[in-house]
């Protein structure tokens, strides 16, 4: 049974889950994915494999049992990762977003928005295939929010999605059917990127991320977590639900 929350940092700790191991197999470690997997709170090994390069590969498992693994021809991509829209071709088939089913419930550090709007959009994605249920985003100010504006516009107008964006009052977006702004001056919600979809009726499809920004003098260092444990995910939202909804009915 979940356990109510009542603040986003202590559902970010509820998200971390057990350490995990990563194992690079190849002739040589593949130094341009060690500063990626470094990020992460997991157990980095490399295991020489008389291979091409291009044969190598990255396994993920945790205690004893294996999670999956995924290709080196795809290590381009875990670094550099897409961000193009949710509902683009590019988004729905990427080894990043396998590597990201892998390392659910692992606490990783960030010092970009790279990877972070990366994950986002995968999560965006399974709401707008899904296309109803509620869909929930922190952009720590409404500012942030502004560049993507008209992706959560779309979102809302092609889909039965409830849509629901909160910030830092510091810009007034315009209105848009089935969006609604939530927001709180001087709290938590400057501190947090966020992202939950409920699943819309579907626990397969629910996920959820949080990242707490960890140095207000360098804007874009963040800790956090992502899952797909709809428990965790239905505890985020009724937080965000008792926290903010009754503020912007």
């Amino acid at each position: 049974m979940r356990s109510d929350a009542d603040s986003l940092a202590a559902v970010l700790d509820r998200l971390v889950g057990p350490r995990k191991r990563v194992t690079v197999f190849g002739p040589a470690p593949y130094r341009d994915l060690e500063p990626l997997l470094a990020r992460f709170d997991a157990d980095l090994v490399h295991e020489s494999l008389p291979v091409p390069e291009s044969k190598g590969y990255l396994t993920v498992s945790e205690g004893e049992s294996y999670l999956g693994s995924v290709p080196a021809a795809a290590f381009g991509e875990l670094v550099d990762p897409a961000r193009a829209a949710p509902w683009d071709a590019e988004t729905r088939a990427s080894a990043f977003r396998d590597l990201t089913g892998l390392l659910a419930g692992t606490e990783f550090s960030a010092t970009d928005r790279r990877h972070l709007l990366a994950t986002s959009r995968e999560f965006e994605d399974r709401a707008y295939r899904t296309g109803r249920g509620a869909l929930h985003a922190g952009f720590q100010s409404l500012s942030a929010f502004r560049s993507q504006y008209p992706v959560y516009e779309r979102l809302a107008d092609e889909t039965d999605l409830d849509v629901a964006v909160y910030g830092e009052p510091d810009w007034e977006p315009p209105e848009a059917p089935g969006v609604t702004v939530r927001t709180a001056a001087g709290g938590e919600l400057g501190e947090f990127w966020v992202l939950a979809f409920d699943g819309g009726g579907d626990p397969a499809m629910a996920c959820a991320l949080i990242a707490e920004a960890t140095d207000p003098d360098e804007p874009g260092r963040y800790r956090g977590a992502w899952t797909y444990d709809p428990e965790t995910v239905e505890a985020l939202v009724d937080y965000l639900d008792r926290a903010y909804g009754e503020r912007n009915p």
